[in-house]
């Protein structure tokens, strides 16, 4: 993996993080600017979700005393403009 390409994984993973904290969380105007306008994603319900509907759902429903703990996070840019 290229320098380029290790930043832009880091930056998706921090991106991912600061989505986890209930600080951010409880403000639609941060998790927008995490969020693409075009994001989409399956959860594991089956649902799909597009960032309205994140913020939404997130709206008024965090819950700082049960953080997530994540750990071993990691990612593979598939196509340059294009990680996981």
């Amino acid at each position: 993996m290229t320098d380029e390409d290790e930043r832009a994984v880091q930056a998706a993973i921090d991106g991912e993080l600061r989505l986890l904290d209930p600080e951010v969380r409880a403000s639609p105007a941060l998790v927008r600017e995490l969020l693409d306008p075009e994001f989409t994603e399956i959860g594991a319900s089956g649902r799909w979700w597009d960032a309205e509907s994140i913020l939404t759902v997130m709206a008024g429903s965090v819950a700082s005393e049960s953080p997530v703990k994540v750990s071993k996070m990691s990612g593979v840019v598939l196509a340059r403009g294009l990680s996981t």
